[in-house]
């Protein structure tokens, strides 16, 4: 069993870094949030001055992709450094951590670092029934409070833990912690937006959602979240900078899963999968760069041993992105990084009879997305359709994609835009196929298409390297996780929904 006294007391001694110091690992990880919001990126109604910080003082990453865009699977392809669809149970939203999967975080424990996270962790599942001794993301240090300024934000104060963490370490030994941002998971504070100094007016709506004032409103309380977590960001970083800490820290900044929008989160659509992504090194990575490779979220585990100077683990599907952080370069630096692959099992237990799912695989490359979708029969998003009421209700109808004012939207106007509501919750074909450059909402399939066949064998040659069960003629495996796990506990879906 690993406990904390094998993970914190008991590790050989420290590999250093090229400069001769072990670097801290700091990962801050939000909940629900697409790539396209945040300063960095354009944005002109999310403000994220922490964030953009990151990124001007490292490297912003344009193509940062997602294994899969649902919460604990995506967490656990983080922490593991493979394909979501390795990992049994923890492929899916509401199950458990399979006993003997280990992660970067043990294997730097191990190495003795100092580790722990605030917020959510792996999540949301259970990890106790695997045997370890604590989370996969290391001790938790969620005892520091505040009083949430609104109804929407989480009481924890990630910033305080993380103070108190940094005090509680020995003065001589490196840290690896994870950040778990609550936010901008819904439900959000309504009119939080507004009252934050929003403007409707500044709002971006994507196409593939009505604008109304309704979903101008919901997504200014969506960027108010945003905000929030990074104000609590920016203190993390004036922390480490006091301590002397903050150049000799390896800082990562990303989201788990797109926006809790129809048509985003728990979908393989650019709103869903493409993630916002800054890094910054102040030793080992030059600043002020803009990186358009291909990277996917198992990447981050061999990124930080090998920051660490510890060999990649033979179990993981990743690449280490420090070729990348170590050049000096902006724009494409690494040819092969032409592409990412992601999919989806199942994202909320109970939307289907007997907890089935909606299968689906997809390749992203500059120009094109690819999504084959494995039982078109099915509805993606749920057999459940009706009101979405409450307005403030997780699920609701359509249980695959979050309940909000924007989805109510979406029911309420599903005469006067068929087409749209269709897009969002009707069913879908075996294969799609975007052109992202034209198409950014991803609402004109191009299938069938003479295109198909080259972004067909790439995806089938990533699959088939990393053992994906649906395409090695193991799926069963993967639907009997389904079986086994074919509702939600009343337990885990009060502390999925934070408030």
């Amino acid at each position: 069993m690993i406990t904390r006294r094998s993970l914190l007391s008991t590790a050989p001694a420290i590999l250093k870094s090229q400069t001769g110091r072990p670097p801290n690992i700091l990962f801050c990880i939000s909940d629900d949030q697409s790539w396209i919001h945040a300063g960095a990126y354009g944005s002109r109604f999310v403000r994220t001055p922490a964030f953009d910080r990151v990124a001007r003082e490292g490297v912003l990453f344009r193509n940062a992709f997602v294994s899969t865009p649902s919460c604990a699977p995506s967490r656990a392809s983080v922490l593991t450094g493979q394909d979501f669809y390795r990992l049994g149970p923890a492929s899916m939203n509401h199950t458990e951590w399979q006993r003997g999967t280990t992660t970067y975080v043990d294997a730097l424990a191990a190495r003795g670092y100092q580790t722990g996270f605030t917020g959510k962790g792996w999540a949301p599942g259970n990890w106790q029934v695997s045997g370890r001794g604590v989370s996969p993301c290391g001790p938790a240090f969620n005892k520091v409070t505040l009083r949430p300024p609104d109804p929407g934000i989480s009481a924890t104060d990630y910033a305080g833990n993380f103070a108190q963490f940094l005090q509680a370490k020995p003065a001589d030994t490196p840290f690896c912690f994870w950040t778990g941002f609550v936010e901008p998971h819904r439900i959000f504070g309504r009119g939080a937006g507004r009252r934050g100094g929003g403007r409707p007016e500044q709002v971006a709506v994507p196409g593939f959602l009505p604008d109304t004032a309704e979903v101008r409103d919901d997504l200014l309380d969506y960027a108010h979240e945003i905000q929030w977590y990074d104000r609590q960001l920016d203190r993390m970083l004036d922390l480490l900078k006091q301590r002397g800490e903050l150049d000799r820290t390896l800082v990562v900044v990303t989201a788990d899963n797109g926006m809790a929008f129809p048509r985003a989160k728990g979908n393989l659509y650019e709103y869903g999968v493409h993630m916002p992504l800054a890094v910054r090194w102040g030793e080992r990575v030059k600043g002020g760069r803009t990186v358009d490779d291909f990277v996917s979220f198992p990447d981050f585990a061999p990124t930080f041993l090998e920051a660490c100077g510890l060999s990649r683990q033979a179990s993981m599907t990743g690449r280490s992105l420090m070729p990348l952080l170590a050049s000096a370069n902006s724009g494409q630096i690494d040819p092969a990084r032409d592409h990412a692959v992601f999919g989806i099992e199942r994202h909320f237990p109970g939307s289907r009879p007997k907890g089935a799912g909606y299968p689906s695989r997809g390749i992203r490359t500059k120009d094109h997305l690819y999504i084959r979708n494995l039982t078109p029969d099915r509805n993606p998003v749920g057999d459940h359709p009706g009101p979405v009421w409450p307005e403030d209700d997780p699920v609701g109808g359509y249980g695959d994609s979050d309940g909000g004012p924007s989805k109510t939207e979406l029911w309420k106007s599903r005469d006067q835009r068929a087409a749209m509501f269709a897009q969002a919750f009707g069913k879908r074909p075996a294969e799609e196929l975007y052109d992202v450059r034209s198409d950014p909402f991803n609402q004109r399939n191009l299938a069938p298409s003479p295109l198909l066949g080259g972004l067909r064998t790439k995806l089938d040659a990533h699959l088939k390297r990393t053992g994906d069960p649906r395409i090695t003629g193991n799926g069963a495996w993967l639907d009997a996780v389904m079986t086994k796990y074919p509702a939600l506990s009343p337990e885990v879906n009060r502390a999925e929904t934070k408030r």
